[in-house]
């Protein structure tokens, strides 16, 4: 079924957030809109000030205009009543129209209507109200009247009004356009004084100034947009030879040391491009003295460790031949011939941890791959580390499968990689068990490796693969390491395709994880398709998915999956738990879970082993 697309539509909160994003990221963008915002801003500030002076100046002119032109209806308008020669009422009413309508046609082009009417409507020959635009007579306000009313000196009194929008209702003050309304008396024997009023209309003015104040308007506009793209291309042209400088510094930060800007301008810029030229330089010139010292080092380490060989070996035979006679010495030789046998095996020690080193740096180290059964080379390297756990009082828990692992491994190289967890997990477990398992998969091989010792600080944990470095200096140490075990471990792993994962926490221990393909010639093996792996990235989360023992594909069917313990002090072994269970190859959920966990680490007594299906296990049980 096919499902309609839904178009996104416009969104004024989209684009503003987007915006927002875009100014809070880019200093071109938060640059261009400051920079256009205080443009506007300032242009609209003039534009105000500029329009209430326009504004004012318009309206003083247009009402002199006003004035003039009524003192000059006024004035034609006395001059016609003067010269009239009527005394019926039927005339004094039609030479009342004939001025009215003239002073209508012979006025300014904005005056709207004018209205006259006698002052004393109480006379007989009062006339009847003239008015060219009665629709606005309400406009003359009772005050106005009053005032002309009252007027004896023949003044002429001005109002400003609003005259109403042609859709409105007329007569509706405080709408529509600005005008302004005047009033005086004229002098008319015959019939009395008369009132005359005229309204003019500000209509044109009023558009005039909105006129102008959209074109002010534009004009802020395009000034704004005008500073705020002449802006962006000066801003630009700061920002990209940054950006190009910026570039090129993660690309030399990648490891393309050749890597340089083009000088191309004369200003600060050019300052900054030829600095990181020469920065460029000088570091490239310290890496090649780095890598020249660090080759004359290697080079230097493999001399010596070749040439001690042959002392080391002279000093051996004699300490040996020492070590045959001690009974015939004195108590303090006897231990002098013990201390100097063990320091010429530590020494023995550290000079194949160099020399093995020196053949990782040369790249001469290779694997010597053949099919093997994983549980031979961990049991090989717990009887080499039994001795030394005994002399520490330290309880080595092996649970490895009832069937074979298969895998084509260097067993020298995982045997070493073993022996050297072991004996660092011993010489850290105070006196507390370690524990090594076996999760493998069609894919992968996983060894457990666990104490439940001091364990290491967090910070610390990064470096614990790192040549010569101790957790604690401070510790005596029973095994006298040289410092290199685990750098030579990881070192395996990685020639094997694989690696070594550590998390550990004080008090708690430190957990081991050697992750091998089961070919290495098929490369790495995704984290994915690990059979176990640790839970958390953060390096004292001691827990796992997955599970223990072997996880067969499902094109085999059901596969029974035992695991057992072996006892490396008298080889004997125990069945810990069985699991019937099919498995996927891919992400090793089920086979053996977590079989054997032991509520006391000195008992030879074990719980019943349970299936795992990717749940977080904690193993080694509680202590």
């Amino acid at each position: 079924m096919n499902v309609p697309k839904l178009r996104r539509s416009f969104s004024f909160k989209r684009l503003l957030r987007h915006g927002r994003a875009e100014v809070r990221r880019s200093l071109q963008a938060r640059t261009v809109a400051l920079t256009v915002i205080l443009t506007l801003a300032v242009a609209v500030v003039f534009s105000m000030v500029s329009m209430v002076s326009v504004r004012a100046s318009l309206l003083t002119q247009i009402t002199s205009q006003s004035r003039a032109d009524y003192s000059n209806m006024v004035q034609q308008a006395q001059t016609g009543l003067d010269a009239a020669d009527v005394s019926a009422t039927v005339q004094i009413q039609q030479l009342v129209n004939d001025l009215a309508s003239t002073l209508q046609s012979d006025g300014s082009s904005n005056l709207v209507g004018v209205y006259l009417w006698s002052r004393d409507t109480s006379s007989p020959r009062s006339i009847i109200p003239v008015s060219t635009e009665p629709s606005y007579e309400s406009l003359i306000s009772d005050d106005l009247r009053s005032a002309v009313a009252s007027d004896v000196d023949d003044n002429i009194f001005y109002q400003p009004v609003n005259l109403p929008i042609e859709s409105g209702t007329p007569g509706l003050p405080g709408s529509g356009t600005p005008g302004a309304a005047l009033g005086t008396t004229l002098e008319f024997g015959v019939a009395g004084n008369l009132e005359f009023f005229a309204i003019y209309s500000y209509t044109l003015q009023e558009q005039s100034l909105m006129q102008i104040q959209l074109n002010l308007l534009a004009i802020c506009a395009l000034l704004a947009i005008a500073v705020g793209v002449v802006m962006w291309m000066v801003i630009r042209g700061i920002v990209r030879p940054i950006e190009y400088v910026a570039s090129a510094a993660e690309t030399l930060a990648s490891g393309d040391l050749d890597t340089r800007v083009d000088v191309n301008r004369k200003d600060e810029i050019g300052v900054l491009q030829r600095s990181f030229n020469a920065m460029a330089d000088s570091l490239n010139q310290k890496i090649d003295e780095l890598e020249e010292a660090s080759v004359s080092q290697k080079r230097f380490v493999s001399d010596v460790s070749h040439e001690l060989r042959t002392p080391v070996t002279t000093m051996r035979m004699a300490s040996d031949l020492l070590e045959m006679k001690k009974d015939e010495f004195d108590p303090s030789a006897r231990r002098t011939v013990e201390l100097l046998s063990g320091q010429i095996n530590r020494f023995q020690d550290l000079l194949a941890d160099l020399l093995e080193i020196s053949r990782y740096d040369a790249g001469y180290a290779a694997l010597d791959l053949v099919d093997t059964d994983v549980r031979e080379p961990i049991e090989t390297a717990v009887e080499q580390v039994t001795g030394i756990a005994q002399a520490k009082q330290v309880p080595l828990h092996v649970y490895l499968p009832n069937v074979q692992v298969l895998a084509r491994i260097d067993s020298r190289r995982v045997i070493r990689i073993v022996r050297n967890l072991l004996a660092n997990a011993v010489d850290f477990a105070e006196d507390r068990p370690v524990e090594v398992r076996i999760a493998a998969n069609r894919k992968a091989v996983v060894i457990s490796v666990r104490d439940y010792g001091v364990g290491i600080e967090k910070d610390k944990v990064s470096h614990v693969f790192d040549r010569f470095w101790r957790g604690d200096p401070s510790r005596s140490r029973v095994t006298g390491g040289t410092g290199l075990g685990l750098s030579i471990a990881m070192t395996d792993a990685l020639l094997h395709q694989g690696t070594i994962r550590v998390r550990s926490e004080l008090g708690e221990g430190t957990w081991f994880l050697v992750m091998l393909p089961r070919d290495p010639s098929t490369g790495r093996v995704a984290d994915a398709d690990m059979p176990v792996d640790f839970a958390s990235a953060q390096p004292d989360v001691l827990r796992v998915v997955g599970g223990f023992g072997v996880a067969q594909s499902r094109a085999a069917g059901d596969v029974e999956s035992r695991e057992v313990r072996r006892d490396p002090r008298n080889g004997s072994v125990d069945t810990v738990g069985d699991t019937n269970g099919t498995a996927d190859d891919a992400s090793g959920v089920g086979g053996v879970g977590n079989a054997g966990l032991r509520s006391d680490a000195t008992t030879e007594t074990d719980a019943g082993a349970g299936q795992s299906h990717g749940d977080d296990l904690k193993t080694g049980g509680a202590r």
